[in-house]
Formats: structure tokens, C-alpha cells, sequence
């Protein structure tokens, strides 16, 4: 009995240490499964954590490269956008000087006529007096002349009075019409120098517009690579973002790695796998948070780049207005210059018709000069003859004495008394003429 029941108790320890046994087979099968399914999960977080250094390692190059294009980019805008400004302001001196320039020549241009106006109206006066005293001086020389009739000298007077009038009224003409013409070409040439300067004006803003445009366009550019860099961005951040998803995935797998119940029955190799990660992962999160600032700052920068270019637009518009007015203020003065041009083509044509009447009036001059010569010519052959006539009948009355009161062509013996045929044959220029018949 005694031994029966030893045999039971070790049949009893048997069974039990075969349940044992098959529990600690059972443990140990899942511990393998266990072991195997962290090994399978090591090797995956060994493949995620490769992919996403190399993909860490492949952006932060790429992040580092852009910031590299965007420093030279930002210089080379932040020089140009510099010039452009030094030209601006130096394109507005030059507006602000042309604009000076021009009120002081508009000024000195009405100084300039109303001087010449002055002087204008002085010679047309000391001309009239002139002509009155030349006419004066022609009034009181023409009595003087000996033997002329008293008839064709007031005709001749006459006739010279209208020739020195008609001269006059000619040359007062003449010279209001040079001064004039002189005046208009001095402003048509003050125009035309404004209008070429003008001109040169137009065709230097133009073409600060066109290098504005151009500078426009390239600033235009400029943002939509801005804004290409700005989706890169956001595609960076989107990868940031699953980048913090994924690297939370593989925290919360790690703890659960690391919760007691399993960390008894992993091996220590496991352990060292599972907690070195962390520190690759604080490296990550550290890296995103640099690229977040770094990302922050570049956005910072496109906003300033933009409110630039918005300046750069606004002095745009400010200077193509200035360009359309200066262009209508050109026309205005191709218009003025068109009718100052009209005005001097009048002028000589004015001119012309006055050398026409005053070289007509000469030829009328002349032909009177002419006539009167002939004139003076006739007057003194027949003075020459009356003194003849007289010398003859001088002659004659001193040859004769008594009887009638003279002889055949003689003068009277008598000086108080002449025969009624004497009286008769002789004229009232006669040396008879005024006394009584015998």
C-alpha cells in the first residue's frame, strides 16, 4: 500500500510536472511567437526608421539648397529692387528740375515780350516822329523853289505827301511786321527746343516704364516661384506632418514594446533595439522643429517680397500717369507751335504783299520824280525865254525914243502911258502890263 501510493504520488508529480512542462511548452511557443513577431516588428521600424532618415536626409538637403537659391535670389532682388529706387528718385529729380526749368524759361519768355513789345512800341514812335519831321522838313523846302507855279506845286506837293505817307505807312508796316515775324521765329525756336526736350523726356520715362515693366515681370516671376516655393512648402509640411504622424506610430508601438508583461520575456538585444530609437526620434522631432521655423521665416519673407512688389506696382502707375500727362502737355505744345507756324507763314505773306505795294509805291515815287523833273525842265526853257523876250524889248526901247510909244518889238518911250495896240499884242507877263493906253 505504502508503495502504491508512492507510485501515485509520483504518477501525480509526473502528470504534474508534464503539465508543467506542456504549460512552459505552451509559454515558450508563445514566447517564440512573440519574439518573432518583435523581431518582424524590429525589422519594419528598422526599414521605417532607414526610409524616413534617408527621406529626412534627402530633404533637409533639399530644404538647405533652396535656402541657398532663396539667400542669393533675396540679394540679388534686394540690389535690383535698391537700384530701381535710386532710379525712381533720380528719374523724380529730374521731373521736378524740368518742371523748374520750365516755369524759369516761361518766365523769362513773357519778360522777354513784353521788353520787346516795349521796344517796339519806342521805335514806332521815334519812326513817326521822324517821319513827321522829314515831312515837315519836305513841306518847308518846297515853297523855296524859284519860278514854280503856285498850281502845280500844291499838285506836286500833294502827290508827294501821299508817296511819303504811303512810304511811311509801308515801312511802319514793314517794321511792325520784322519785329512781329522776328518775335514768332524766337518763339517758335524757344518751343521747338522745349519740344525736343519734352521729346527726350517722353522717350527717357518711356523707357524707365519699360525697365519698370520689365522689372515688373521678373518680380512677377519672382512670386510665382514664390509661390511654387510656398506649395513645396506646404508639401514639406504635409510630409512633416506625416513624418509626426508616423514617428507618434512608432512611439505608441514602443511603448507598447516596452510595457512590463512583454519587456519580461524579451532579450536584452531587443530592449537596447527598442529603446534606441528614442533618441532618433527626439533628433527627428527637433529637425521638424527647425524646419517649421525655417519654413515660418521663409513665409515671412515672401509676405515682405510681395509687399515690395505692391510698392514697386504703385510707383508703376504713379509714373505712367506722369508719362500721359507730359505727353498731352507735348501735344499742347506741338499744337502751339503748329499755330505759331501758321501765324509766321501769315506774317510773311503779309510781308510779301507790303514789298509789293511798297515797291509799286516806289515806282510811283519814281515816275512822279520823273515828271516833275520834266516838269522843272519845261518851266525853266520858258523862264529862259520870257527873259529873253524881255532883254529884246529892253534892247529895243533903248534904241528907240519918240513917236509912238514904242517901235516895232521895242519897249515904250513912255513909262505912264501905252498905245491901245501895244496893250493889245502884249501879254499880262509883258513889260506894258498895268498901265494906261496913250
Amino acid at each position: 500500500a505504502t508503495e502504491d501510493h508512492s507510485l501515485e504520488k509520483a504518477l501525480l508529480q509526473l502528470e504534474e510536472e508534464q503539465q508543467r512542462c506542456e504549460n512552459l511548452a505552451d509559454v515558450n511557443t508563445l514566447l517564440r511567437e512573440h519574439l518573432d513577431k518583435a523581431r518582424e516588428v524590429n525589422s519594419a521600424l528598422k526599414e521605417d526608421v532607414g526610409k524616413l532618415t534617408a527621406d529626412w536626409m534627402r530633404a533637409r538637403e533639399e530644404l538647405e539648397l533652396k535656402e541657398s537659391e532663396w539667400r542669393s535670389e533675396r540679394e540679388l532682388s534686394d540690389n535690383y529692387l535698391r537700384g530701381e529706387r535710386n532710379r525712381l528718385l533720380s528719374l523724380w529729380r529730374q521731373v521736378v528740375t524740368f518742371r523748374r526749368h520750365f516755369l524759369e524759361m516761361k518766365t523769362a519768355t513773357d519778360r522777354d515780350l513784353s521788353e520787346l513789345k516795349a521796344e517796339q512800341m519806342r521805335l514806332s514812335g521815334s519812326i513817326l516822329v521822324n517821319c513827321s519831321r522829314l515831312h515837315s522838313g519836305v513841306q518847308l523846302w518846297e515853297p523855296v523853289s524859284l519860278g514854280r507855279p503856285v498850281l502845280k506845286g500844291q499838285a506836286q506837293q500833294q502827290a508827294e505827301q501821299e508817296t511819303s505817307q504811303k512810304t511811311w505807312e509801308v515801312m511802319h508796316l514793314q517794321v511792325k511786321g520784322d519785329l512781329e515775324k522776328k518775335e514768332l521765329q524766337d518763339r517758335v525756336t524757344e518751343l521747338s527746343a522745349l519740344l525736343v526736350q519734352s521729346q527726350k523726356q517722353n522717350e527717357e520715362k518711356e523707357k524707365t516704364v519699360k525697365t519698370l515693366n520689365d522689372t515688373v515681370e521678373i518680380l512677377e516671376a519672382s512670386r510665382l516661384e514664390k509661390e511654387y516655393e510656398a506649395s513645396l512648402t506646404k508639401s514639406v509640411k504635409e510630409e512633416n506632418l506625416s513624418l509626426q504622424k508616423l514617428i507618434k506610430d512608432i512611439t505608441e508601438v514602443s511603448t507598447e514594446l516596452g510595457h512590463p508583461s512583454i519587456r519580461i520575456h524579451l532579450p536584452c538585444s531587443l530592449l537596447l533595439f527598442v529603446l534606441f530609437p528614442a533618441h532618433s526620434l527626439q533628433a527627428l522631432k527637433e529637425e521638424l522643429s527647425a524646419r517649421q521655423d525655417s519654413i515660418s521665416f521663409l513665409l515671412h519673407q515672401h509676405r515682405q517680397q510681395e509687399e515690395k512688389c505692391r510698392k514697386l506696382q504703385q510707383s508703376l502707375e504713379q509714373l505712367e500717369q506722369e508719362c500721359q500727362t507730359a505727353s498731352s502737355h507735348q501735344q499742347h505744345l506741338q499744337s502751339l507751335v503748329e499755330a505759331l507756324r501758321s501765324d509766321c507763314a501769315n506774317l510773311e505773306k503779309t510781308r510779301a504783299e507790303l514789298q509789293q505795294q511798297l515797291e509799286e509805291t516806289e515806282q510811283d515815287a519814281s515816275h512822279l520824280r520823273q515828271s516833275n523833273t520834266e516838269l522843272q525842265l519845261r518851266e525853266d526853257a520858258a523862264q529862259g525865254e520870257r527873259v529873253e523876250q524881255q532883254q529884246r524889248m529892253e534892247r529895243a526901247c533903248r534904241d528907240q525914243e519918240g513917236g509912238c510909244c514904242r517901235t516895232v518889238g521895242g519897249p515904250p518911250k513912255r513909262t505912264d502911258f501905252v498905245c491901245s495896240a501895244c496893250v493889245a499884242q502884249t501879254g499880262e507877263g509883258s513889260p506894258w502890263a498895268g498901265l494906261a493906253p496913250c
